[in-house]
């Protein structure tokens, strides 16, 4: 999945070019899949599904058919729908340019830095700021079905992000990938909102289906 700050990039770019009122709570739902409180909810609050073939894909379809009136009144719905679709894009463009995946909790920690390593080159290359502040609170809202969200402790962090300066070599994404994805599958992602926010859709979710 792609690392959270690429979920905040897209998001900036998609309120840019498409008619959002409330950016806050767009760009709050479009990096909330990754606030999961337990590791254990990770597949849950990406709606993770198997295909009788074996392929995973990311069933976005199913969390539009449950929050469609929510995602009708409030942009945080939809952020958190074009999460969904980013990162089936992202296992597309991953698995189709041949990138190596991390195997075992080692590698998984490497790919980590990477993502750290590579925050510095996003802000910079893209002229990132953040707008999301704490505290947040979305109460006993709908999409606390999901899962249990840990979104202060979340934001927080994740404003580490926009000032992080750590050096190395990374040793799975590189900056050309990123710079590749974005410019590959952003206006893929602003004709998938645009779709939705006239009460449409282009993408179906089994056809963005994966193998590991």
């Amino acid at each position: 999945m792609a690392q959270r700050l690429v979920h905040y990039l897209l998001g900036e770019m998609l309120s840019q070019q498409a008619e959002i009122k409330d950016k806050s709570r767009f760009l709050l739902g479009s990096v909330m899949p990754d606030a999961y409180t337990d590791v254990r909810d990770r597949d849950k609050t990406h709606f993770k599904r198997r295909l009788t073939s074996g392929k995973m894909y990311f069933d976005f379809d199913s969390f539009k058919a449950q929050f469609h009136s929510e995602m009708l009144r409030d942009e945080l719905y939809i952020g958190y729908y074009m999460h969904l679709v980013e990162d089936a894009f992202y296992r597309t463009f991953i698995h189709g340019n041949g990138c190596k995946m991390p195997n075992g909790s080692d590698e998984v920690a490497r790919l980590h830095n990477d993502y750290h390593i590579l925050n510095a080159y996003i802000v910079k290359k893209y002229n990132m700021t953040n707008i999301l502040n704490t505290p947040v609170n979305i109460g006993c809202e709908p999409i606390q079905k999901i899962a249990d969200f840990t979104l202060n402790g979340f934001v927080d962090d994740m404003s580490n992000d926009f000032t992080e300066q750590i050096s190395g070599n990374t040793c799975f994404v590189t900056e050309g990938m990123l710079d590749k994805f974005i410019a590959a599958y952003s206006d893929r992602c602003i004709t998938e909102l645009q779709s939705v926010l006239r009460g449409g859709t282009y993408l179906t979710a089994e056809q963005l289906a994966y193998s590991r």
